[in-house]
């Protein structure tokens, strides 16, 4: 991410190239792996990616709730309809080798979902901030602008591709 003022082309280049590394990641992730949980793990190797898409499809709502309210404070409160309850499944038992294709068909849709709403956005809106009041229970409300949301799902992606490489690494050596 840009350091300084945000730069919303450079952020959104740094957003897809995390992304793709990702998913370069996962190409060192065989089939069996895929359901794979370490020890002090919650999540399953394959369910990681899952993951990753429920962080998008959330940051997406969130930009969208922020641009519904123009801006003023919002409450961000995720669905709990099936095709979420579908992906925590996944992340917590990870997915076999033919839903492998769809796993990484949804992050890329929803990776794609939230750039297009910063790809949108003029430069002034990337920066304006709305208070944002995260899940039911919040009482305070956090200032979030789009670029804050860009840099955090970047981060996400870039920690995760550290740790699919771990945790292959620690699958291998409890097959041994």
């Amino acid at each position: 991410m840009s350091a300084g003022t945000p730069d919303q082309g450079a952020d959104l280049a740094a957003f897809a190239r995390a992304r793709e590394g990702l998913e370069q990641a996962y190409q060192q992730v065989p089939d069996e792996a895929l359901t794979y949980v370490p020890e002090g793990e919650d999540y399953t190797l394959g369910g990681l990616a899952v993951h990753v898409t429920d962080v998008l499809l959330h940051y997406v709502h969130v930009l969208d709730l922020m641009k519904g309210a123009n801006y003023g404070e919002v409450r961000a409160l995720d669905a709990a309809d099936d095709a979420k309850r579908q992906r925590d499944a996944m992340v917590r038992d990870g997915f076999g080798s033919a839903e492998r294709p769809g796993v990484f068909r949804d992050m890329r849709a929803a990776h794609d979902a939230l750039a297009a709403r910063v790809r949108a956005m003029g430069s002034e809106e990337y920066v304006r901030p709305s208070n944002v009041l995260y899940g039911a229970d919040a009482t305070e409300p956090y200032a979030t602008r789009a670029a804050d949301v860009l840099g955090w799902v970047t981060d996400h992606y870039n920690e995760h591709i550290d740790q699919v490489g771990q945790l292959v690494e620690r699958w291998k050596q409890s097959r041994t």
